[in-house]
């Protein structure tokens, strides 16, 4: 899908939701100034992007428009049913990594220009060994206890561009917000990948060592069936 730059985007900011490209998020409108951002964008582009919240003065000015998040996911809207009350029930595909270059006043929500910054890898560079690495890391016995890791292997194929499966693991084995958004912001898929083959790493370790020790969970909450 070709996305026109020059067209300022909705802004949807959450403090507890990071989506990334290739993957999806699921999503219930329900706030006023939101259904018309959805309204809107289904007559127009389909485009939302999805931002995060900026540290906690969200909390005391919600309905305002508090600092967010320089990078943003933009997504498109590729299902949603509208309810009788109004309410939406949306499913938001990501497409793209993006910076807010320039937010507008807001009318009924927030909409910004944005600048995409999804970068390809370093010239010369082939993604390809990184790929090897982590799908051995995927076929591990230890790893494969864990659910997400099943989950994610069915999801994935060699017809799967490397930048698409990074995300679409990060999305999948990575609860925690914080570094979903380092993945997120991070430019770089050979950084990415190399950020998910270190997890992946730590996370058998885990593993490794509440196996050992007779525990049906690891320290960080995996469970081991």
């Amino acid at each position: 899908m070709i996305i026109d730059f020059a067209k300022p985007v909705p802004i949807f900011p959450l403090n507890a939701c990071v989506l990334l490209p290739h993957a999806t998020a699921p999503l219930h409108i329900f706030e006023d100034r939101y259904r018309k951002m959805v309204h809107a964008a289904l007559d127009g582009s389909g485009l939302i992007a999805m931002a995060t919240f900026e540290g906690e003065t969200w909390r005391n000015n919600y309905e305002g428009t508090p600092p967010i998040r320089p990078c943003v996911c933009v997504g498109y809207i590729a299902r949603h049913e509208r309810l009788k009350d109004g309410r939406y029930n949306i499913l938001l595909q990501g497409l793209c990594r993006a910076r807010v270059d320039h937010e507008n006043t807001p009318t009924h929500y927030r909409t910004a220009l944005l600048k995409p910054f999804d970068n390809d890898p370093p010239k010369g560079v082939d993604l390809e060994p990184c790929r090897e690495q982590i799908e051995t890391l995927f076929k591990d016995p230890l790893l494969r206890q864990w659910a997400q890791i099943g989950a994610v292997r069915n999801l994935l194929s060699k017809e799967i561009p490397t930048a698409a499966m990074l995300d679409l693991a990060v999305m999948a084995l990575c609860r925690c917000n914080r570094d979903r958004y380092e993945m997120l912001a991070e430019p770089c898929p050979c950084e990415r990948a190399e950020w998910l083959r270190k997890m992946l790493m730590r996370t058998r370790d885990t593993l490794s060592r509440a196996q050992r020790q007779g525990t049906c969970t690891s320290d960080d909450g995996v469970a081991l069936n």
